[in-house]
């Protein structure tokens, strides 16, 4: 049925009025299970966990599990009108699969880390909703039996190929293993090509954030340097206002000895001086999540871009 038909039915509107509560509910647990899970799922391997992931208090719900909430309610929402009737088990599986993108993202963004453990729940999920697809023949995610093992395959090779050049490039790993695997996890459920859609729509929403954060960074960061600069010219300014006048430079030698001898005992030295500077850190993990939920609620649109421009040529 479609979209706008659907919600014209009784018990469409019903499924997504109670898509709302939905939404705040598996946020809600979502933050839950973050705080609840062993430490060692927020560390990397021998790692030892810190203070703060052993007492368990790690994400609070409140402030940002509210626009949380509202996004996961809107996700649902969306996924309720494009599997809608007779599509019940897509809709559940697919709920599950936001579910657990939500606490991949919150993981990542806190920790830097991806549990081994969401991932492999994450392909289960898709591996469960693929073959329900492929078996009940309505093939509306994959089109044959191979399109998951090449999704998966494609997937993986793209993170693979995004460390490799940043290896070559920067010394350093471009992407981190558990990107991999968690791409791997996504071209399950995507397929061919709706891998190649997912890992577009991360790399453009990743690409503008880390745009973003550089301007807001360069903003904040140049004008604390710009007050800086201005208090130590008015500081150098006072320093020479108030420079002694000596009689001759015998008097003036003696001196600035005097303030070096101080300065050494004092135990100070130019190398002391603090240096200030800024850096980020940009996990991918979440941009692979919101691509994973951004193609799975807003499927059927994506699949009608992807034909005009496919009409073009």
């Amino acid at each position: 049925m479609q979209p706008l038909n659907y919600l014209q039915t009784p018990m469409g509107l019903v499924w997504i009025i109670m898509c709302v509560p939905l939404g705040f509910v598996l946020t809600a647990l979502g933050y839950l299970v973050i705080n609840k899970i062993p430490s060692k799922w927020l560390c990397d391997y021998n790692e030892v966990p810190s203070q703060e992931l052993l007492t368990g208090k790690r994400i609070s719900f409140f402030p940002t599990g509210i626009p949380a909430s509202a996004v996961m309610a809107l996700g649902l929402v969306l996924c309720r009108l494009q599997f809608n009737k007779r599509y019940d088990i897509y809709f559940a599986l697919l709920a599950l699969i936001l579910f657990v993108c939500l606490m991949i993202a919150a993981a990542d963004i806190k920790y830097q880390i991806i549990p081994d453990q969401f991932t492999i729940a994450l392909g289960i999920f898709a591996l469960m909703l693929s073959v329900y697809d492929l078996v009940r023949g309505y093939n509306i995610l994959h089109c044959a039996w191979w399109s998951p093992l090449a999704g998966a395959g494609i997937g993986a090779a793209a993170m693979m190929l995004i460390d490799f050049i940043g290896m070559i490039a920067y010394k350093r790993d471009g992407m981190g293993f558990g990107d991999v695997k968690l791409f791997l996890a996504v071209g399950i459920l995507t397929g061919f090509p709706g891998t190649i859609y997912a890992f577009l729509i991360s790399i453009v929403t990743a690409t503008f954030f880390f745009v973003a954060i550089i301007i807001i960074s360069k903003i904040r960061y140049g004008n604390a340097s710009d007050q800086e600069n201005e208090a130590a010219k008015t500081e150098t300014d006072a320093e020479v206002e108030d420079e002694p006048i000596y009689a001759n430079e015998t008097d003036m030698i003696g001196t600035e000895s005097s303030e070096e001898n101080s300065g050494s005992e004092a135990g100070e030295s130019p190398a002391d001086d603090k240096t200030v500077g800024f850096g980020s850190y940009l996990a991918f993990g979440p941009y692979i999540a919101a691509a994973t939920a951004a193609y799975v609620v807003l499927f059927d649109f994506i699949k009608y871009l992807a034909q005009l421009y496919l009409d073009l040529f």
